[in-house]
């Protein structure tokens, strides 16, 4: 699994769509982990991001997923497209899709 924060505050993690944690997600979506840099905790809802919602950010995303083979703008939308990734982004409690990690 790989992770970008995008201001103003989200996490994004790309995962290959078979795994433990995705599919945990996909049923449970509550995550807790630790803001890089920092010794806070935090918990959030893991959503599923769309294309849409990726694009504004390529640059720092296709940055931090290089590695995992989204080291284009391109690469990135097809495995989104795909369904070979999944696209998580992560914010605070029940309006996690308006609330920045804080």
């Amino acid at each position: 699994m790989w992770f970008a924060v995008v201001p103003p505050g989200y996490v994004y993690l790309l995962t290959p769509t078979i795994t433990l944690k995705a599919e945990r997600w996909r049923h449970d979506p509550w995550v807790r982990f630790q803001i890089p840099g920092s010794e806070a905790d935090q918990e959030g809802l893991a959503i599923e991001a769309t294309w849409e919602e990726a694009e504004p950010h390529l640059d720092l995303l296709t940055g931090r997923f290089a590695m995992a083979g989204a080291a284009t703008g391109e690469a990135l939308r097809w495995m989104i497209e795909d369904g070979s990734r999944r696209l998580l982004k992560v914010g605070r409690g029940p309006g996690a899709t308006s609330e920045a990690v804080g």
